[in-house]
């Protein structure tokens, strides 16, 4: 069995210069969350699967009830984010096949999309326009021309990552146990994206991923839902604090 242990610790929202919007999951309440797909509560913590004794694969989210202001129209650019979050996966069975979580900003806080390597970030059949998932990945899935079963890949209406890191290359890997620490910095001024990745708590000198993208064309709507994607194959995920 492998059980995905996700702890969000802190996002923060800058919008312009003058406001904010900031929340710790770690100290919200159950009423400030909503649960969608196979996400449910049980034993005192959020699982996201369903523990079902036939194969499948099932995808849960959570999101944070309020929406989150992105754009203003006094601003010809989008707001800047910064977000820090912390996960591990363990107790990996050597039969299974993969699974992935995924940070999610949408529009949409009625749906969830598709499991298997749609991450529930979007559906098969297009739909879930304006999400953007930043996704940490433990399966290779050739039809999203994934590089290989431990990345991080940035998904925009896309499940083939516009940009992707292999995170061999600086010793991470996603299904050791180990907590893997990200922070995920928007610069919407410059119109430039960050993502760094590190086992320790201490933020990267230089950003894992980094990429030029302004996010407001047609990508990001005005307002917005952030929360975290998890996705199972034949397994059973959980949330062991929010």
């Amino acid at each position: 069995m492998e059980i995905y242990s996700l702890l969000i610790i802190f996002f923060s929202f800058i919008v312009g210069v003058v406001a904010s919007t900031e929340f710790d999951f770690g100290t919200l309440t159950l009423s400030s969350l909503k649960l969608l797909g196979d996400a449910h509560l049980g034993n005192n913590t959020i699982k996201l699967t369903r523990d079902l004794d036939v194969p499948n694969s099932g995808a849960g989210k959570v999101l944070y009830t309020k929406p989150v202001r992105f754009r203003r129209p006094d601003l010809d650019f989008p707001a800047s984010f910064s977000s820090f979050f912390s996960f591990s996966i363990s107790n990996l069975n050597p039969s299974s096949i993969g699974g992935g979580l995924a940070f999610v900003i949408t529009p949409d806080d009625e749906s969830i999309g598709d499991p298997g390597g749609y991450l529930g970030v979007m559906d098969a059949k297009g739909g879930q326009n304006g999400n953007i998932g930043v996704e940490f990945d433990t399966l290779m899935d050739v039809e999203f021309k994934d590089i290989n079963g431990n990345h991080v890949g940035l998904d925009l209406n896309s499940m083939i990552s516009s940009e992707v890191g292999d995170l061999d290359s600086i010793g991470v890997e996603l299904k050791s146990g180990d907590l893997v620490n990200s922070w995920i910095d928007y610069f919407g001024s410059i119109k430039k994206l960050d993502v760094y990745v590190s086992y320790s708590n201490v933020k990267p000198k230089e950003p894992f991923i980094s990429v030029s993208i302004d996010i407001s064309e047609g990508i990001l709507s005005s307002f917005c839902y952030i929360g975290a994607n998890l996705v199972v194959f034949k397994e059973v995920q959980e949330c062991e604090e929010f």
